[in-house]
């Protein structure tokens, strides 16, 4: 039975507190908010090309499956590259691609940077580069390079080589420069990845793998990873010695 008054009238069932009403629509609401901008903070974060090498996931040397994973891609997945076909340059275009992919913020951590392009058949070729800034005379450049119209091999050491360098401490800057040697050489002839260099910079010297040639034959992670081992040597030496 229905609880009635003293003058004999039911009564008037309670009215839901109004503040619950508000915690209710309030608190979701809140949630979704504040889920809403932490994803888009960690977007912006995620876009942001000024990243620190240093503050990317700890390097570690050269591996064998990373150095078999990139041949793979640029020799195989990628296919023939070079000037004489649309279809080679198209291949190239992914190839470079792929570099600055993997060098990228969300990769390996490294902001790339592109210098001027030159023309070929249409399309502009630039050249891209990583720093590891120096600590102690960052205007003094070290270039650690390779040709992306050349081997994959050369490729995938110097991008391993830029992974495995990049927590550590030099006194003059490694930039890690992949270029168009066939433009440099045969289109533009006294080109060179010296002039990757910027006003105040001076150069110390150009590194390349060693006989590692265009060929993409015999090539894999187990050979070249002391290849890419001797190189990051090379790399700390010349850059110990300046």
């Amino acid at each position: 039975m229905a609880t009635e008054y003293g003058d004999g009238l039911p009564k008037e069932p309670a009215r839901p507190n109004p503040g619950w009403k508000v915690a209710m629509v309030g608190i979701p609401a809140f949630l979704l908010l504040s889920t809403g901008v932490a994803l888009w903070i960690w977007w912006k974060k995620s876009q942001d090309d000024s990243v620190d090498p240093r503050l990317a996931l700890a390097s570690v040397a050269a591996e064998v499956e990373e150095l078999e994973d990139t041949v793979y891609k640029l020799s195989r997945i990628l296919g023939s590259r070079g000037w004489e076909s649309p279809e080679a340059r198209r291949n190239m275009k992914r190839t470079l691609a792929l570099i600055e992919g993997t060098l990228s913020p969300q990769n390996y951590g490294f902001a790339v940077k592109q210098g001027k392009s030159l023309a070929y058949e249409g399309d502009q070729w630039p050249t891209v580069w990583v720093d590891l800034v120096g600590d102690k005379a960052p205007s003094r450049v070290l270039l650690a390079c390779a040709p992306y119209d050349g081997g994959a091999a050369a490729i995938a050491v110097v991008l391993a080589v830029a992974r495995d360098l990049r927590d550590e401490n030099f006194g003059p800057t490694v930039r890690f420069v992949f270029y168009p040697s066939k433009l440099f050489e045969k289109h533009v002839p006294g080109k060179s990845p010296v002039e990757v260099l910027r006003a105040g910079e001076s150069h110390l010297a150009t590194l390349v793998p060693d006989a590692l040639g265009e060929s993409n034959a015999g090539w894999n992670g187990a050979r070249l990873k002391p290849v890419a081992e001797a190189f990051a040597d090379l790399v700390r030496k010349s850059a110990e010695d300046q």
